[in-house]
Parts: structure tokens; C-alpha cells; sequence
């Protein structure tokens, strides 16, 4: 499994499912995962609780996995004290993660329609990605779980081609 981190708006979504496709895997989102299962938590922008969450998304991984499919993950940092932080890292080949600035996300937000989409909603989910990522990733770094960051800014193709030139290396160990 390969997982794909940025902050909301950074095309977390839209490149894992590029690179699912071109490795004929299966991308799978845990942002979809929680507004399919967790809409009461999502239209708020409340947190869903981390290891509810958690199981959710294991339990579609298994069945991805089961059937033979790579899976393509894309999301959020975790905590670094909740199961599916530990799980998640355990069974990760490694992570991508999309650096965005925050303008260039709110602008991309602006754009997508969805019935989440506040400019309330997303400074929550902004914050709440920029005080967890750099203890996520840390917790990686210990784990030595491969960690790379992409420039998320361009074209979605540009992203891609980045994005694509980085999974090559996880292929390559």
C-alpha cells in the first residue's frame, strides 16, 4: 500500500486514483470513507474518532487487498496515539505526501461544489493538518517508512508525472 498525504485541497484524491490506475490498483480515499460513513462528523468538519475511523478504512483496504489490488490510500495525518496511525504505518510500502501552501489549497477548495465545502470546514482541516503533520511524519521517520514530499503545485499532469517519478522508487526497494 502506498498512502497519499497533503492538506484539503491539494489533490490528494485526483492523483491517487491517477497512480491507481497506472499500477492497475485501487485507489481509496479516507476522506470518501468518512463522508460515506461518517456524514454527520463530515458536514460539520468534526473529527471522526480516529480508531473508528480507522477500522473503517482497514476494513476497506482488506477487502481491496483480498482481491489483489495495490491500494492507493489517500488522507490525513493520524495521531500519533491512535491505532490506525500504528496499523496504517505497519502496512504502508510508503507515503507521498503534497506540499501545497495554503492559498493555492482555498483556492482549489473554492472550486470543488461539494456540500462540505466552508471556508469554515476547510481552515479547520488546514489547521488541523499543519499542527499534525510534522509529528505524523516524525512517527514515520522512526518507523523508517519511506517518506516523500512532491511539489503540488502545477498542472494535475505535472503533479502526476512527480508523483509517478517518486512511486518508482517504492517499486525499486
Amino acid at each position: 500500500m502506498i498512502m497519499i498525504y497533503g492538506p484539503a485541497g491539494s489533490g490528494k484524491s485526483t492523483q491517487g486514483e491517477l497512480l491507481a490506475s497506472k499500477i492497475n490498483g485501487k485507489a481509496l480515499s479516507v476522506g470518501q470513507i468518512c463522508r460515506e460513513k461518517f456524514f454527520e462528523y463530515t458536514k460539520t468538519a468534526a473529527m471522526v474518532p480516529e480508531d473508528e475511523l480507522a477500522l473503517a478504512v482497514l476494513d476497506e483496504v482488506s477487502r481491496a487487498e483480498k482481491v489483489g489490488f495495490s491500494v492507493v490510500l489517500d488522507g490525513q495525518p493520524w495521531s500519533s496515539e491512535s491505532k490506525g496511525s500504528e496499523i496504517l504505518s505497519n502496512a504502508t510500502n510508503g507515503v507521498i505526501i503534497i506540499d501545497v501552501p495554503r492559498e493555492e489549497s482555498i483556492k482549489r477548495l473554492s472550486l470543488r461544489g461539494r456540500d462540505d465545502d466552508q471556508l469554515e470546514n476547510w481552515n479547520k482541516k488546514l489547521d488541523m493538518y499543519a499542527e499534525r503533520m510534522p509529528e505524523y511524519e516524525a512517527m514515520l521517520n522512526v518507523k523508517k517508512v519511506p517518506v516523500y514530499h512532491v511539489d503540488g503545485v502545477g498542472s494535475i499532469e505535472e503533479v502526476h508525472d512527480r508523483i509517478s517519478e517518486l512511486y518508482k522508487k517504492f517499486v525499486q526497494k
